[in-house]
């Protein structure tokens, strides 16, 4: 599992006012900011940019990650309660969206990765990890 936090950096935004505070939440929900973020993933993708387009899902095996949901996965959780399992365990898979733009293809110690450039159009949690 790769964790966004191992080599990340960016950018904190603070508002100075309520009035700007206002503003700025209104525009991240209102999405009208585009989060974009860059990774290394493993191997070289064939195209230079696409769409990841996997439902997502809590990971019974390892919460609180999430993982793409899939019947496999579905069907483990037949039967079971939310006593079981954790109340959120049993929430239905949520649609998520990625795109990708490939910035280059290179080797890293001697393995090949494509740096790509990520956007997180749905915004789930843990969705870059877990689509990417």
């Amino acid at each position: 599992r790769v964790r966004k936090r191992a080599f990340t950096s960016g950018l904190v935004v603070f508002a100075r006012t309520e009035s700007a505070l206002r503003s700025m939440n209104s525009l991240f929900r209102t999405r009208k900011i585009t989060r974009q973020y860059e990774a290394l993933v493993c191997g070289h993708l064939e195209k230079d940019e696409g769409e990841i387009e996997l439902p997502l899902m809590r990971d019974y095996e390892f919460p609180p990650y999430m993982r793409v949901s899939t019947e496999e996965h579905q069907r483990a959780l037949i039967g079971l309660s939310a006593g079981d399992v954790g109340k959120k365990i049993l929430e239905s898979p949520k649609e998520s969206l990625t795109r990708y733009v490939v910035e280059g293809r290179e080797e890293v110690e001697g393995k090949e990765v494509t740096r790509v450039t990520l956007t997180s159009v749905s915004g789930r949690t843990h969705q870059l990890n877990v689509h990417c």
